[in-house]
């Protein structure tokens, strides 16, 4: 009964001194004309879930991967003729941030927050796309750029805060396991609305579904397969729901195939096969399941089994590789051009649409060079060391006598994927894939000191 009434009379308090912080701000805001109806609302909404559910606030970061399936349903008019369309994600960890700053304020718990060598670089390249400012030519473009790397130091920073014990790690691989199905069945869902068409074939970036290019789905589900197999492996038997992970993988498998996605196809399986020889005791059941799975093709599948084998067969001489050969030889103008500064944030975009005559800009299908492009050489650096801090985790991890080693081989089996995948297709400068890419960093560092066997 004490406890109870100190956690009530602790609630107390701070509800006290958050009337005594917001109360002011929302007046003088309001007085000033400084803020409408609708964002004093909203920081009144911050308040009040801060209040009452800020021991809670990790699970919106869970929330914010299966959200991303919902695409953009948040309309933000800025001007008269820009409405900044956001999705849920945003405004899942744009909330738990809120809400965890203010508790680290309010509370005076500056000792528990975590800021490790990644958080440090990833906020550099913040300041980086801030500096931009200064010389970029379009500010919309400006705004979409910076916005995919703010994401990606939130999407870490909240991950590596929030979700640091077996019960929240265990809710987000769930989470992800969620939204692999949600986004697998959108992409079934399509190819059956289309009544399996040779677009799938000839005009395959032309098809998206509510969270982006299907490009990009692809290569979210082959980051995440290799996460959610080792999850299945990592579960006991006697575990209801260790079935429903291994549906979630093989939807996520099946669906990567029939994007006829070749980087992502492919670096999918470099991550299986890295699983394959790292999980011996499971080879078997890789064997087992490659075999049921050739059969599953040949008898439901067979047009997209040839489809992939013509899309391989013309891989160097089709108009997808023609584009990326374009692409890169327009890159490397940008680079010589802007070899010290980069174009700055989100203006790739501009230069791109211009210099190609496209009817709207696309990113660098490979991440080493949308950054230098984005930043000059501070650009490329900075990427280089975020791999190469990556890399050294992974290497920490294997030195150490980690007992949650079937997750772990998981984790770097999508690293893998991500990596070799990010070469050849726009990956982590896409806002979907970053946030789910960075939220999964964030968990796989807190593995080290959570004991989940």
């Amino acid at each position: 009964m004490d406890e109870n009434l100190l956690i009530l009379k602790n609630r107390n308090r701070t509800i006290i001194r958050l009337l005594f912080l917001i109360v002011p701000l929302l007046v003088l805001l309001l007085i000033f004309n400084k803020a409408s109806f609708s964002i004093a609302l909203g920081i009144s909404f911050v308040a009040l879930f801060y209040a009452f559910f800020k021991e809670h606030n990790w699970v919106l970061l869970v929330l914010a991967v299966p959200s991303l399936s919902f695409g953009q349903v948040i309309n933000i008019p800025i001007s008269a003729s820009w409405v900044y369309e956001a999705r849920l994600a945003e405004i899942f960890l744009l909330l738990s941030a809120a809400i965890y700053i203010l508790d680290i304020f309010l509370n005076k718990k500056e000792e528990k927050l975590k800021i490790d060598s990644l958080s440090f670089l990833l906020a550099i390249h913040i300041i980086l796309a801030l500096i931009s400012i200064i010389y970029i030519i379009d500010f919309r473009a400006f705004i979409f750029g910076l916005k995919i790397i703010a994401y990606s130091f939130l999407s870490y920073f909240l991950a590596l805060n929030l979700l640091d014990d077996k019960r929240k790690i265990l809710w987000f691989l769930y989470s992800i396991s969620i939204g692999a199905v949600i986004l697998s069945a959108q992409i079934f869902l399509k190819f059956y609305q289309m009544g399996f068409s040779s677009q799938f074939f000839f005009e395959r970036h032309l098809i998206s579904i509510p969270i982006g290019p299907i490009a990009t789905t692809a290569a979210i589900l082959a980051f995440l397969s290799p996460i959610i197999l080792s999850f299945y492996f990592y579960l006991a038997d006697i575990e209801r729901n260790k079935p429903l992970v291994f549906v979630s993988f093989f939807f996520s498998f099946i669906a990567v195939f029939l994007t006829l996605g070749k980087g992502a196809i492919i670096s999918l399986f470099m991550g299986l096969i890295f699983l394959f020889f790292k999980m011996k005791n499971k080879r078997m059941s890789f064997f087992l399941f490659f075999l049921w799975f050739m059969a599953l093709v040949y008898l439901m599948f067979n047009q997209f089994f040839v489809g992939l084998f013509e899309r391989f067969k013309i891989t160097f001489i089709d108009k997808n590789t023609s584009f990326r050969i374009t692409e890169y030889e327009t890159g490397w103008i940008l680079i010589n051009n802007y070899l010290y500064t980069g174009v700055g944030a989100g203006q790739q975009l501009i230069h791109f649409k211009k210099m190609l005559n496209l009817e709207v800009g696309q990113q660098v299908n490979n991440f080493f060079l949308q950054s230098i492009i984005d930043f000059g050489i501070l650009g490329l650096a900075l990427m280089l060391s975020l791999f190469a801090n990556v890399y050294f985790k992974v290497k920490k991890m294997f030195r150490t006598d980690n007992r949650n080693s079937v997750l772990v081989f998981g984790f770097v089996a999508a690293f893998i994927c991500a990596f070799f995948n990010g070469m050849v297709e726009v990956t982590i400068y896409a806002l979907p894939y970053a946030i789910v890419f960075w939220s999964v960093v964030g968990v796989f560092v807190n593995l080290e000191k959570v004991k989940l066997n």
